[in-house]
């Protein structure tokens, strides 16, 4: 096992040849679940491939005691997830992909903000004009993608559904905050057999495949590299989980992000 604690800010090791993970002593026991092959054959371009039962693991609600007062008093989770590197057919590792409601009274859907611990992901974001919408019918309005690597934070803006790639040849490992006042949405994602672009292995580099069940088109990727945010908390140097815990107040875009669009996008750096 490798010791992640620096990076997380929290006691934790990571065996990077199971993606088994292990809590220090006296942190909360989270909530876990896995997400196996069969549920993620629906989002796969070839979903009769064969492969490991399990591809990647959840923990959900993870934290130091101290902290736990932060889910009522401030609305918010922290969870870490583990991906195995794996094909899926054609298809570098990925995540199902999930869009995030719109916030009551607001105009804005909830954000997420990531952390890569070890290892490098791909974020694959797509914002279409209606989420619920068939994929005959749904508009795929902007698809940005962009490579985050340990120690780097990353925004899913408001509005921005999302998809998790692992393109390396080893395990990854990410945290998250996001609130807790709502669930994800998957239904048109595996309606459409995933998001708007695959991320294929072409000769042994990544490649990128228009998913032609979105009938209307899809739009050109956009590239972004991601970009420190001190107003938010987001640097490379404070640990995801240190920075919210030790000011929560700064993460209060994930419930009300309206005042913070300027500074969320300013996370990324397009091309």
């Amino acid at each position: 096992m490798i010791d992640l604690t620096d990076l997380s800010g929290y006691p934790l090791k990571f065996d990077t040849e199971t993606c088994d993970v292990s809590f220090g002593p006296g942190m909360r026991m989270p909530q876990y679940s896995t997400r196996e092959l069969d549920a993620l054959r629906p989002v796969l371009m070839d979903p009769d491939v064969e492969g490991p039962d399990v591809i990647y693991w959840m923990y959900r609600n993870c934290g130091c005691p101290e902290d736990a007062a932060l889910g009522e008093a401030y609305n918010l989770r922290y969870d870490i997830s583990t991906f195995r590197s794996v094909m899926l057919g054609p298809e570098y590792m990925k995540t199902s992909g999930h869009y995030h409601p719109q916030i009551p009274g607001k105009a804005e859907a909830y954000p997420e903000v990531y952390e890569v611990l070890h290892g490098q992901a791909l974020y694959v974001m797509q914002i279409v004009d209606d989420y619920g919408a068939s994929p005959e019918e749904v508009v795929v309005e902007d698809v940005i993608m962009c490579r985050v690597s340990a120690g780097q934070k990353i925004i899913m803006p408001p509005g921005y559904g999302h998809v998790t790639v692992n393109e390396l040849d080893e395990p990854l490992l990410m945290s998250n905050w996001v609130s807790n006042r709502f669930s994800s949405f998957y239904g048109s994602v595996e309606e459409a057999r995933g998001f708007s672009w695959y991320v294929v292995n072409d000769g042994g580099k990544p490649s990128y495949l228009e998913n032609k069940n979105y009938v209307q088109g899809v739009p050109a990727v956009r590239w972004a590299e991601v970009q420190e945010v001190p107003e938010l908390g987001l640097t490379w140097d404070t640990p995801l989980y240190r920075a919210c815990a030790e000011a929560p107040e700064k993460f209060e875009f994930l419930n009300d992000p309206g005042s913070y669009i300027d500074l969320i996008w300013s996370n990324l750096k397009f091309d």
